[in-house]
Parts: C-alpha cells; sequence; structure tokens
C-alpha cells in the first residue's frame, strides 16, 4: 500500500493539468516567439551592416562591390575619329575594358536638356551630357547609338555599370523641377532605359540647392523602394572635410530614409585649403580622414553606430588626375599613389579619378603622356 501511494505522489509530479497549461504554456509560446523575432533582427541587421562590405565581394542585388577602382567615363564628351577609341566620336570602352580588365565604371553624365529641360507637362527632356538628342527620345543617329553600344558592350563583357546624373556643367534634375512625381518618373525612365542596378548622383556645387535636394531625396526613396535601386552620393570636398552644406545634402537624404550605399568625395581642386608644405595627395588623405570621422557622427546622429571599417567602406575617393587648369596643381602619379597606398591601408569603399577619357589619352592633357599611366598606380589599390 505505502509502496502505491509512492508512486502515485512520483507519477503526480509529473502531470500536465489544465491549469498549468492555461497559464504557462501561453508563456512558454510568448517568449519563444519573442526569441524568434529577435533571433530575426538580429541576423537581418547584421546582414545589412555588412552588406557587400567584403573586399572585392559583390553584391548579387547591384552587382556591384566594395574595395573597387571604378573610374569616371564621360560618354558625351567627342573623341576625335583619328582617336583609335573612338566609335563615331563616343569612348569605345569595350576596346578599353578588353585592354585593361577595368570591372567598374562610372558613366556620366544624364542631365536636363540644355535648351528645353522640360517639355509642356513639366516632364524632364533628359540626355547625356544634357543633349536631348543624346536619349531614346531623340533624333541623333550617329553619336547616341554608340553610347548605348558602349553600354552594352561593357554589360556583356561582365563590367558593372552605374549612370551619374548632374555633373559640374549644366543644371541638375532637381534644380529644373522639385515636382517629387516628375523626378522618380525620370529616374524610373533612366533605369528602365539602361537596366541599371546603381545610380551616382554627382552634386556639384551649382546643384547643392538645398530645396532641389530635399525633394530629389523624395523622388530617390521613392524609386528606391519600387525598384531596390543602389544610391551613391558625389560630392565635394575640402582637406578640412565636408563643409556645412554638403553635410546637409547628406542629410536631406537621410531624413528622408535613402539608403546611401557610399559617400564619394571628390578630392580636388582645394584651391588655397591646403597647409604649408602640403600637396594635393596629403590633402586629399586629410580631406578623408576629417570626412570619415563626420560620416560616423551623422550616422551616430541618425541612431546608427559606423566602426571605422565601417565608415571606411562607405567612402569613395575621386582624384582630378593630370592638368585641370591654371588654377590648380597638377595631380600627379606620386599624390595619386599616395592617395592609393591610404586607400588601400584603410579599406576604402571605392578609388576612381577623372577621367578615363584623359588616361586613355581620348583627349589631350599636357600633364599625360602614357597610356592608363594613373590607372596603373589605381591598380595598387588591389595588390
Amino acid at each position: 500500500m505505502d509502496k502505491e501511494i509512492k508512486s502515485q505522489k512520483t507519477k503526480s509530479k509529473y502531470v500536465v493539468t489544465k491549469h498549468w497549461m492555461q497559464i504557462y504554456i501561453p508563456v512558454l509560446a510568448s517568449l519563444g516567439l519573442l526569441f524568434l523575432i529577435s533571433l530575426i533582427i538580429i541576423c537581418v541587421t547584421a546582414s545589412n551592416q555588412n552588406k557587400s562590405m567584403t573586399p572585392g565581394q559583390k553584391d548579387p542585388e547591384t552587382g556591384w562591390a566594395y574595395h573597387i577602382v571604378a573610374p569616371f567615363v564621360d560618354l558625351s564628351s567627342w573623341v576625335p575619329l583619328t582617336n583609335s577609341y573612338s566609335i563615331n566620336g563616343v569612348p569605345n570602352m569595350a576596346k578599353v575594358e578588353e585592354q585593361t580588365g577595368i570591372s567598374y565604371y562610372n558613366l556620366g553624365f544624364i542631365q536636363p536638356d540644355q535648351t528645353q529641360p522640360l517639355d509642356s507637362s513639366g516632364n524632364i527632356r533628359w540626355g547625356w551630357g544634357g543633349y536631348y538628342s543624346l536619349s531614346e527620345n531623340g533624333n541623333d543617329g550617329y553619336q547616341y547609338p554608340k553610347i548605348k553600344q558602349t553600354i552594352n558592350d561593357l554589360k556583356n563583357l561582365g563590367a558593372g555599370i552605374t549612370i551619374s546624373i548632374g555633373g559640374q556643367l549644366g543644371d541638375a534634375p532637381w534644380i529644373v523641377t522639385t515636382d517629387v512625381n516628375k523626378l522618380a518618373n525620370f529616374y524610373k525612365d533612366v533605369i528602365k532605359t539602361y537596366d541599371v542596378k546603381r545610380l551616382d548622383l554627382d552634386i556639384e556645387e551649382s546643384n547643392q540647392v538645398q530645396s532641389g535636394n530635399i525633394a530629389n531625396a523624395k523622388a530617390i526613396k521613392k524609386i528606391q523602394d519600387e525598384t531596390g535601386i543602389d544610391v551613391v552620393l558625389t560630392i565635394p570636398i575640402m582637406p578640412n572635410g565636408w563643409q556645412d552644406k554638403q553635410i546637409n545634402i547628406i542629410k536631406a537624404y537621410l531624413d528622408q530614409g535613402v539608403n546611401i550605399s557610399l559617400i564619394n568625395s571628390m578630392t580636388m581642386c582645394y584651391g588655397g585649403g591646403l597647409y604649408a608644405g602640403e600637396d594635393y595627395g596629403d590633402a586629399s588623405i586629410r580631406a578623408i580622414e576629417n570626412s570619415v570621422q563626420q560620416m560616423k557622427n551623422i550616422w551616430a546622429s541618425y541612431g546608427t553606430v559606423l566602426t571605422d571599417k565601417q565608415a571606411y567602406a562607405k567612402t569613395g575617393a575621386t582624384v582630378d588626375i593630370g592638368y585641370e587648369s591654371s588654377q590648380y596643381p597638377v595631380f600627379t602619379l606620386e599624390m595619386t599613389r599616395k592617395v592609393v597606398d591610404h586607400a588601400k591601408a584603410n579599406g576604402y569603399g571605392m578609388l576612381s579619378y577623372w577621367s578615363i577619357n584623359r588616361d586613355a589619352q581620348m583627349q589631350e592633357n599636357s600633364a599625360i603622356n602614357t597610356l592608363f599611366a594613373y590607372l596603373n598606380v589605381m591598380n595598387e589599390f588591389y595588390v
């Protein structure tokens, strides 16, 4: 009898009562759900923070990678027909690609038409170099078909391309209109026409009007949500870093929730902003180091903590090779090597230069006498 009672007591210890089920199972289920949600958030956050940050590893969504060399190409700049890289006056980038093996290119610049930027309905009339004729809807049957051909050739050769909007000469789209829907339609048209996964917004001094960039940011956010387009900001910089105007532009895009993959600083044309004994290579390094700390502070104000490594991975630097004008010193190979060495040591997201047209001698430059001399220095970034 005693053994029977003991056995019953032992069994009752593990009986799942109705009361137990009513109280504890919902609690355990809730805790399990919270754990699962937390795990998903952690994984997604880690994925987003580290997206494309492995040097050379391509982003499967955009085809672009970090830690790359990606020269700028002026597709609308006339290349003399006697030049071996000319196809109807257009840079023959397929030939450059086959000779050099460059993997990434920034193709510029698309702008509103210089004479009639908007049609009667307020839509942007755009084209390469600000010429509406150099577009799908234009009437140029000589130069434009070769622009499109060179883009398709690069794609067929496996090169990654980004389309750059804006540039130094002419007005950017967000200057000729602040209609968010018109701007969004313009971007969708460009993306569809050239089937690109990355856009560069080249926001030069004349295109830094804050109201225009706020409207543009809203349009970019809209098309980024619809298409997943990768977005790069290319902005001026001085040796002491970005000025308030550039910082406000960055914030204009972040305020609208735009995912900025890279901020590409134009490390060039500093004028009198140098220290005594400092050359443009040294000044460019100082500019980038200051901008990295500024980037960390900006992102922190939006609740995101960036390490130095992450900030450098979101950093691009574009130097202005050779002779630019009498106002500035020649950006030499030695200056370029200084920037490349610093980029390599710190893991910049991108190195670039203006422009491959100069380096390939498609256009004359008094300080460039050797074919692809600057590209050879840039490629030391990969070594």
